[in-house]
């Protein structure tokens, strides 16, 4: 029974947090996470993309592509 008590408040700590913090979604926590962690913002205001993930995109899609046309070639 007392499981039961503390599970019942650990859910009302969570909904008076979450409901504190409306703005807190998945969508600002994704932002966050590929955002430039140095200049997150530029000076217009605009979002700014971390290098990192950037350059590992671009190689991914040069790979890709690289894959795409070999496979056409062979056949």
């Amino acid at each position: 029974m007392k499981a039961d008590t503390q599970l019942g408040e650990m859910h009302n700590r969570l909904i008076d947090c979450h409901r504190q913090n409306p703005r807190e979604g998945l969508g600002d926590a994704l932002l966050m996470y590929i955002q430039d962690p140095l200049k997150p913002r530029n000076e217009q205001g605009r979002f700014r993309v971390n290098p990192i993930l950037l350059l590992l995109a671009s190689v991914l899609a040069l790979v890709f592509g690289a894959f795409l046309v070999f496979s056409v070639v062979r056949s």
